[in-house]
């Protein structure tokens, strides 16, 4: 399969408002012939990308290429000139005294003199236009004589009449009707498919879904990631896009802070969530948390959540009180609920200014993942059950290939477009099984070290060697900083497996032609060896560095990650008497630095 090409790529951008920060170190690349949702809280910075790559705000810092040549001093006019085209959230594009032609036209006309001829041909390709949004309106009407959802329609046919290798579309929906946005998502697809690329710019996440191939996250005018919509998990998604900020005013009634959350989103959530206001009372409970808690009535708003949940054991109910009435927000694990086992995560909901003025609360369903602990924890009291894990394990694998060898085959054959879906799908959930396997039994440490004097020289070379082609579908730049150190003393699988983590991680953290960089040092009065592995992706949050170590944390959002990589890797090094650390600069990249004892260059190696 061909790798896309990179039409607009941005690095580290940078922009403020006066004393305000806007971006930071913001990368950001769009594919040719994608939709790439641009997402996150309000005053995220997201408005302010699509600005810079329309020319309209100057970029204070950073670099833009587009289509393979930088660009300087971009304006409007020669954004426009690229095809570049954007669709403001304030229908600046628009005179309103203009009617819909002369608006939908103005200042791409073909010609200079318009004559009644080429005036007949505007009209035509206006109706035409219109036509895709079933909207008929007189021609002649000024457009400050129309509603606002006939105006922002005649905004976007501005936009498409220019026929844009790039459309940028900032928060379009909050004047169109529920069937109009389905119909402008009918139309992006059209586009897409005849090789536009466009930027949508948005708050609700339901769009994301909805729309999009890849999403970029903001915060703060930080990039908190970048990931394909197909492999998203929908609450990682909901907790790296919303910093629980609403930006009402601080006397806030239910229905506007439910607002600020979407319910028809919060609805669909795979992850149960309520949204509690400062009196304690629920204001909104999604399908999943009524399905998760099994005694939520029907008539529950305003009501108080203590009343709401006090089926629960006295312990955790206790306990949830405490949380709820906290300002911090805080965990509550293990809770046993029927047959299933659920997580509270409380987190406040705090205003612009500080306030806080309600509390979000999450609901996980964490059975599989309690039982799944369980079970590692007894594994590694328990040898015997761990050879049995372990032989169980390897009787699927066997299966596994097997299928997998069959999925080639399938893939030799030809395939229409949902055959190949189809195929497509079940090699990911092959991957996802096997991944899940491997990563169960190498937390639960089953194996014995294999040990051996080994060069971490030759391990790195094979590791870049079988990651070579995963790598290039990024096109990562790998910079290599290699020179001859003491050999080590260790399992030679376990440490690629260790390496291909860290750098798959790094491979994770940047985009389309980022950089990770290795290197290899030796501390000869500590008579230690280190692989330093550094990328210059988005970098990890503050509020994630003291987590990632944990088992099942993860701080990625896609679905098939049950957060044992790092874990793993942890497990790995302190196998080998090392040591693992690392620092992150948020937006600027992470640097993982693995050291281990040395042996010295003279012991020979087998």
């Amino acid at each position: 399969m061909s790798r896309k090409k990179v039409l607009l790529r941005l690095e580290d951008i940078r922009h403020t408002y006066g004393h305000t920060v806007a971006l930071n170190s913001v990368d950001f690349n769009l594919f040719e012939g994608e939709i790439h949702a641009i997402a996150g809280d309000h005053r995220s910075g997201k408005t302010t990308v699509g600005k810079i790559i329309a020319g309209s705000e100057r970029k204070q810092e950073g670099r833009i290429w587009f289509d393979g040549k930088e660009l300087n001093n971009l304006t409007i006019q020669k954004a426009l000139q690229l095809g570049i085209g954007m669709v403001y959230q304030v229908q600046k594009n628009l005179v309103p005294s203009m009617n819909a032609v002369e608006n939908m036209f103005c200042g791409n006309h073909r010609q200079f003199l318009i004559t009644k001829r080429y005036r007949q041909q505007m009209e035509v390709s206006c109706l035409a236009l219109l036509e895709k949004f079933n909207l008929s309106l007189p021609l002649d009407t000024p457009l400050y004589k129309l509603e606002e959802r006939d105006r922002q329609i005649i905004n976007i046919c501005h936009a498409l009449a220019r026929k844009p290798r790039i459309l940028i579309l900032d928060d379009i929906n909050s004047s169109l009707l529920p069937s109009e946005m389905d119909r402008v998502f009918q139309l992006l697809l059209q586009e897409k498919a005849q090789g536009t690329s466009i930027i949508y710019i948005t708050g609700s996440l339901n769009e994301v879904f909805k729309i999009a191939d890849r999403v970029t996250i903001l915060q703060d005018g930080y990039r908190k990631g970048t990931e394909s919509v197909v492999a998203l998990d929908p609450a990682r998604l909901v907790s790296l896009a919303y910093t629980s900020t609403s930006s009402d005013g601080p006397n806030i009634d239910a229905s506007s802070l439910l607002n600020a959350y979407q319910e028809a989103m919060i609805d669909d959530l795979p992850i149960g969530e309520m949204i509690v206001n400062l009196k304690g009372e629920a204001v909104f409970i999604n399908q999943q948390a009524k399905k998760l808690l099994q005694h939520i009535p029907e008539l529950y708003r305003n009501k108080p959540l203590a009343q709401l949940l006090n089926f629960l054991p006295k312990s955790a109910y206790d306990e949830l009180i405490g949380l709820l009435k906290g300002e911090q927000g805080g965990d509550l694990d293990s809770v046993k609920i029927g047959e299933i086992i659920v997580k509270f995560t409380f987190s406040p909901i705090i205003e612009q200014n500080g306030e806080r003025i309600g509390m979000n609360v999450f609901i996980e369903d964490m059975s599989f993942a309690y039982q799944t602990r369980e079970y590692l924890m007894q594994a590694n009291k328990n040898a015997s059950v761990a050879a049995l894990a372990a032989g169980v394990a390897h009787e699927i694998k066997n299966p596994l290939a097997i299928i997998q060898n069959y999925v080639d085959l399938m893939r030799l054959c030809p395939l229409d477009d949902e055959g190949t879906t189809n195929v497509d799908h079940i090699e990911r959930e092959l991957t996802r099984i096997s991944e899940i396997i491997s990563n169960l039994l190498s937390f639960s440490r089953m194996n014995r070290l294999a040990v051996l004097p080994l060069s971490l020289e030759k391990i790195l070379d094979e590791v870049l060697m079988l990651l070579g082609h995963r790598l290039s579908q990024k096109n990562v730049h790998i910079r290599q900083k290699f020179k001859q150190i003491s050999l080590v003393s260790g399992d030679e699988n376990k440490l690629k497996q260790l390496f291909i983590n860290l750098i798959m991680n790094a491979w994770e953290a940047v985009l389309e032609d980022g950089l990770i960089e290795l290197e290899l040092a030796e501390d000869f009065a500590n008579k230690t060896v280190s692989v330093i592995v550094r990328d210059d992706g988005c970098g990890i949050l503050n509020q994630d560095r003291d987590k990632i170590f944990f088992p099942f944390y993860t701080t990625k959002m896609a679905r098939t990650n049950i957060g044992l990589g790092l874990s793993i890797c942890q497990n790995i090094v302190e196998q080998h008497t090392g040591v693992m650390k690392f620092s992150s600069n948020q937006g600027r990249g992470t640097t993982f630095v693995v050291t281990l004892p040395a042996l010295g260059r003279d012991v020979a190696e087998v």
